[in-house]
């Protein structure tokens, strides 16, 4: 038996650019080091430099069938990859036909100060309700943030160096720390996705981080309710798990009211251990006390008990549902990667290291 056993991230970012064995070594150690069912790979692009991120991480899957999924990332605002309307549909479909099992969207991919309902996505999100290929959209930030503290360490100068005081690690934080988005800001992407979704009410998206309204619960309820086919995750962010355990009564109650619109996800990444992040929401899941969270800096507070059905869902049975892994074809991902090495070939930004990695997915797909 595992010790997470039961559980499917579904919320794991992945970079790649380490070579084609490194990166495949990384996803089984990570693997089985959370102990977890499987994991959804999230791959992050950051302009021309980090793009390749999704064909080493549908090597992944070809792989391990059935413990790894992939969320392709697409590129809006590259000129190579297409910034027409009909070219960000047509990079939709390539995901599709490659055997990515869904998108991931963050809301700065469009560009600085393109607004979230941009009539450009519109064909996308056509396409993306014709097929149900589902959506992770990453939208706002923190507006509050608790204060935080660390652990103290010895402040005079000491041999054993991993014992000594660095202020960037170890000083306490004050409250608000790290906030840069303003309320104002926030409710205005909150419009836009309004908009976003009287225009594409059956897009299958998924809201990380609680939407950022775990401060306000009555409001999440009447978002979700508006919403049949959005759900949230529980990545934290860290911030919704200070709100959540200010009264967990009332979030214990929300939690199974809407336990067919949540999703467990830690926000971890491949390449670090998972093990922290886990813990502290199956801990906040699955007990009633109050413990500090390092990685959070803050007490929070469990909310059981919840029944076990409940837990199933958000543990597994939910993503899954909406997910629902494709079927792999390891030509066409080949061809995929074929696709992309042309797209990215002559990019200075971007290693001639990390485009042979393009090729070498490619031939070992292939062989399969």
């Amino acid at each position: 038996m595992r010790f997470n056993e039961g559980v499917f991230d579904a919320h794991v970012h992945t970079h790649g650019g380490c070579g084609v064995d490194n990166y495949l070594r990384n996803g089984l150690d990570n693997l089985t080091a959370s102990g977890l069912d499987g994991m959804n790979l999230l791959c992050v692009r950051h302009g021309k430099s980090v793009c390749i991120t999704d064909a080493e991480a549908l090597l992944l899957k070809a792989l391990y069938p059935g413990r790894f999924t992939v969320y392709s990332d697409g590129t809006y605002d590259i000129p190579e990859f297409g910034t027409t309307g009909e070219d960000f549909k047509n990079q939709i479909q390539d995901f599709i036909d490659a055997g990515a099992d869904g998108l991931k969207m963050g809301d700065g991919e469009l560009g600085p100060g393109v607004p979230l309902d941009d009539p450009r996505v519109d064909p996308m999100f056509d396409l993306i309700e014709k097929t149900g290929f589902p959506v992770i959209y990453h939208v706002g930030s923190a507006v509050y943030m608790p204060p935080r503290r660390r652990f103290q360490k010895n402040k005079e100068g000491i041999l054993a160096r991993f014992l000594g005081y660095d202020p960037a690690r170890d000083e306490d934080l004050p409250e608000n720390a790290g906030v840069h988005r303003t309320r104002e800001q926030l409710e205005e992407q909150r419009a836009q996705i309004e908009n976003l979704l009287k225009k594409h009410p059956k897009a299958r998206i998924t809201f990380p981080h609680m939407y950022f309204m775990s401060d306000d619960l009555d409001r999440l309820a009447d978002f979700l309710d508006r919403h049949p086919y959005v759900n949230v995750d529980l990545t934290p962010c860290p911030e919704i798990y200070y709100h959540l355990s200010k009264n967990p009564n009332r979030s214990r109650e929300f939690f199974e009211e809407y336990q067919d619109r949540l999703i467990f996800g830690t926000d971890n990444t491949l390449e670090m251990s998972p093990i922290e992040g886990i813990t502290n929401i199956r801990r906040f899941l699955e007990s009633d006390e109050t413990f500090f969270a390092p990685q959070y800096g803050f007490d929070i507070t469990g909310i059981a008990p919840l029944p076990p059905e409940v837990l199933r869902k958000i543990y597994r049975e939910n993503f899954l549902r909406i997910c629902d892994p494709k079927p792999f074809s390891p030509k066409k991902a080949a061809e995929y990667c074929d696709k992309l090495y042309e797209t990215v070939r002559h990019f200075e930004e971007l290693s001639e290291a990390n485009k042979e990695e393009l090729l070498e997915v490619a031939r070992r797909l292939r062989q399969m």
